[in-house]
């Protein structure tokens, strides 16, 4: 039984580093890549996101990177699902608490 706990427990851990790794890639995208400062800027925001979100966090960021570049404009909250809005939302409220 304890082989298939540590498995279990290494699955959850990959999973949850993968996730993290995600949002960060997600938020040096959308900054432009932005060098030393916004890779640390990125990891506070990555401690400071819910688990519960940041699938949604990192995709929302993505679209959000992605209308700026089509567009040159910032993307309208209000388009996107419900889910990507509250993703988007604790992404800025995880944003002003690192600045």
């Amino acid at each position: 039984m304890k082989p298939v706990s540590i498995g279990v427990l290494l699955l959850v851990f990959a999973t949850s580093a993968r996730a993290a790794d995600d949002f960060v890639d997600a938020c040096m995208l959308s900054s432009g890549g932005g060098g030393e400062d916004q890779a640390k800027t990125c990891a506070c925001m990555s401690t400071r996101i819910p688990a519960d979100v940041r699938a949604d966090a990192a995709e929302a960021l993505r679209r959000s990177w992605k209308a700026m570049t089509d567009t040159s404009r910032p993307i309208d909250p209000s388009t996107l699902p419900p889910n990507l809005m509250k993703g988007l939302q604790a992404t800025v409220v995880a944003q002003a608490d690192c600045m």
